[in-house]
């Protein structure tokens, strides 16, 4: 099963939006929600109770929820949201693994999966806003995860040159993020809601390479069209 997670270094900084376009050209993938401690709504507490995870199946599970209606919308062949106490969060990484049908892959919206699992494919969103905006407010818990990123995306809602995206990963290693600019991860302008983007194809491209180069399958287009990679 490939693995693609997308983590963010803030709430609402287009994690799921990112996510939406990857649908777009993943074909027939599940994808997961995985929230943990304060980030799990009080409305969806109570499926807590005293067990260490919950996996609740969209919509039957979870009720109405306006993002995971996205992801279906956004071409997800099934749903999920992990809901997991820290203490619980490997058992139920490893659930939500287990409830993918065989042959099945996966697509992981949130930082939390990160913290216990690997994934074929990590994406971290910075912005939207100036190079730079918000890092050094950046939790912890979220630095601790910049040496599994393989791919950054700069999520911005205008053009490169008024996000300030051309001095992106040097605004990072100002800022005190040094590590996390290296030859082994890509960087990237995006704005996945705005129609005509330019800078989708380049992301899609990362992507691509990125899925054959963990699966052992350089410049295989049967791996991708297996994985239901759209070109």
């Amino acid at each position: 099963m490939a693995r693609i997670c997308i983590a963010g270094v803030a709430p609402g900084i287009g994690k799921t939006t990112v996510a939406e376009m990857l649908l777009g050209h993943l074909d027939g993938w599940h994808a997961a929600r995985v929230r943990v401690a304060d980030e799990i709504p009080d409305a969806h507490a109570p499926h807590l109770a005293d067990a260490g995870y919950a996996l609740l199946r969209y919509p039957d599970e979870t009720g109405p929820d306006a993002e995971l209606a996205r992801l279906v919308a956004a071409g997800a062949a099934g749903v999920r949201t992990l809901l997991a106490e820290p203490r619980g969060l490997t058992a139920g990484i490893e659930a939500l693994a287990d409830s993918i049908p065989a042959g099945g892959h996966l697509l992981i919206e949130g930082n939390a999966y990160l913290w216990a699992a690997e994934a074929d494919l990590a994406v971290m969103v910075v912005g939207p806003g100036p190079a730079g905006k918000g890092l050094a407010r950046v939790r912890p818990s979220v630095r601790e995860l910049f040496g599994k990123i393989h791919v950054w995306v700069w999520s911005a809602r205008t053009e490169p040159a008024e996000e300030g995206f051309f001095e992106f990963p040097q605004a990072l290693a100002r800022m005190g993020f040094a590590t996390a600019v290296t030859n082994a991860a890509d960087f990237h302008h995006v704005s996945p809601g705005r129609a005509g983007d330019t800078g989708r194809k380049a992301f899609l491209e990362a992507v691509r390479r990125r899925l054959e180069e963990a699966w052992v399958r350089r410049g295989s287009d049967e791996f991708l069209r297996r994985i239901g990679f759209k070109k």
